[in-house]
């Protein structure tokens, strides 16, 4: 009797475990099918992302040489590189009064010269309709801040001094400069044209800026599609 009731139990246990395997099997099949689905939708979404890209740096290519000819460039001696700065402000560079400049370095870094005469400062602070954006604070080192005569000027560079060429490239008129950390605040209202070079200016960093970070981007989404296609590819010759 106890060896009838062990076949029987066996006979359940393979019985079961067969039902098991004819179970997984499909479980498995099912699943390297959304897997592979899953790789294919990758891959076109990596190839949509670089079509897309590519488009865009074909029109920002072509804006940036349209725009190119409003700049001219400047190799003064005295400095340590040249820069671009827009057309008709090269008499009017370095600054002799109070005022308010953008140029483009050559390694093509968005650069804002503030100079106050009769005071001292290391910051400015720009509002224009109802937003403002504040540079970082710029010490007297006689390098980018530095003082000569009854003038002192600042060269602003980095994210904050980003965020003042947006503001002012977006702005339509009223762009007010308060220059900050002397003993008495002074302000100045941007001049038409000193606001259309600098919106200029910016306009032309910006561009350039997006077609660099658009230039890194396609060559990581082709190794991400090559990557896709790789593991497919290994995965049916392991079948």
């Amino acid at each position: 009797m106890k060896k009838s009731l062990s076949f029987i139990s066996l006979s359940i246990i393979l019985a079961f475990g067969l039902s098991c395997t004819r179970l997984k099997k499909p479980e498995a099949t099912e699943r390297r099918q959304e897997w592979i689905l899953s790789m294919n939708d990758s891959i076109a979404r990596y190839k949509a992302q670089a079509d897309s890209a590519t488009d865009a740096l074909a029109l920002l290519r072509e804006r940036i040489a349209a725009m190119m000819p409003e700049f001219e460039h400047v190799s003064n001696p005295r400095e340590v590189e040249g820069y671009f700065i827009f057309n008709g402000w090269k008499s009017r560079y370095p600054l002799s009064s109070t005022e308010v400049v953008a140029r483009i370095s050559e390694a093509e870094g968005f650069e804002l010269i503030a100079a106050l005469e009769g005071g001292v400062f290391n910051q400015i602070k720009v509002s224009a309709g109802g937003r403002s954006a504040t540079s970082a604070v710029v010490p007297h080192d006689q390098a980018l801040n530095y003082r000569a005569g009854n003038l002192n000027t600042v060269c602003f560079t980095g994210p904050q001094a980003d965020s003042i060429g947006a503001l002012i490239a977006d702005a339509d008129k009223d762009v007010q400069v308060a220059y900050l950390g002397g003993a008495k605040p002074r302000s100045l209202s941007l001049r038409p044209d000193a606001r259309r070079m600098i919106a200029a200016t910016w306009n032309l960093y910006a561009a350039q800026k997006e077609s660099h970070r658009l230039e890194k981007m396609l060559p990581l989404l082709s190794r991400k599609v090559d990557l896709c296609r790789r593991m497919l590819n290994d995965n049916d010759s392991t079948k």
